[in-house]
């Protein structure tokens, strides 16, 4: 693997002071319940790592894995995994993605917990694309706001299972060397 083609967007240490704040947010947003932390796989794994490591109230947490038809990850949700069993009845949700762009996945799942349940459910993102929007999904809240200009990689998001492990956030170029 070669970063070569990685432009760097957000630093180690900008990441960190953002998780932590976010942390310390939700700490304050949820002061007095318990919410359970949802975090959808893959990208956001090392994102959630970390903000729940920010939170130093106890909190609660699964992982769900969404399974997307052919088409990307903002399409059609085909699947989704749950832990056996994920009781979110009554339950405040907390749900932890990596990238929102289409609100698709975001608003149907949101939905999906509602009429299962849940008592409110709130997303975390790391990286917003509100530009790219086909529903009325908003993230409550989030780390960066970016436009969307080459694929986001580093800090757990992966481009064909590589720059997953990189501690900084980033773009990859085409070959050309744009973005």
């Amino acid at each position: 693997m070669t970063t070569d083609r990685v432009i760097s967007l957000w630093d180690a240490e900008t990441i960190h002071e953002k998780v932590q704040t976010l942390g310390q947010q939700l700490e304050e947003d949820f002061k007095g319940t318990d919410p359970l932390i949802i975090s959808l796989l893959g990208g956001s794994l090392i994102f959630v790592a970390d903000l729940i490591r920010a939170i130093s109230q106890p909190v609660r947490f699964e992982f769900v894995q969404v399974k997307y038809s052919p088409g990307g990850r903002d399409g059609e949700i085909r699947d989704v995994h749950y832990p056996m069993p994920l009781n979110i009845y009554d339950q405040r949700l907390m749900v932890i993605k990596d990238v929102s762009a289409s609100g698709v996945p975001e608003s149907y799942l949101a939905d999906q917990f509602l009429q299962h349940g849940a008592s409110d459910v709130k997303f975390a993102v790391l990286i917003d694309i509100p530009a790219e929007r086909k529903t009325d999904f908003r993230a409550d809240y989030s780390c960066f706001s970016a436009e969307r200009k080459g694929l986001f990689v580093g800090y757990g998001l992966k481009h064909e299972g590589q720059y997953g492990n990189l501690p900084y956030l980033g773009r990859i170029a085409d070959k050309a060397g744009g973005i």
